[in-house]
């Protein structure tokens, strides 16, 4: 099974709206996505400018579907990161 560990680094005057928005982010994807088995953002304590996000999908069709599902909300990432995502792509042993 594919999974993902994405960190992202957020503008510091962009961290409430970006809370708010990757945590509906997570919600709706868990929603939407019926091959997204985990996809749960965590918020760092001791830099509350970044998120880190666990996922884990059931193929690595779903994990395709859902890096075509995120071009909708492309701008709006767009808008609030301080500079590109650290992407780590993992399989369960």
């Amino acid at each position: 099974m594919p999974s993902v560990v994405a960190t992202l680094k957020v503008k510091a005057d962009q961290v409430e709206e970006a809370s708010s928005f990757l945590k509906q982010l997570s919600a709706d994807t868990l929603a939407k996505e019926p091959g997204t088995l985990i996809y749960t953002v965590h918020q760092r304590k001791d830099d509350p400018t970044t998120f880190v996000f666990y996922e884990k999908y059931e193929s690595d069709a779903a994990l395709a579907e859902h890096s075509e599902n995120l071009k909708a909300v492309g701008a709006k990432f767009a808008s609030i990161l301080a500079g590109p995502p650290d992407i780590v792509f993992l399989d369960e042993v």
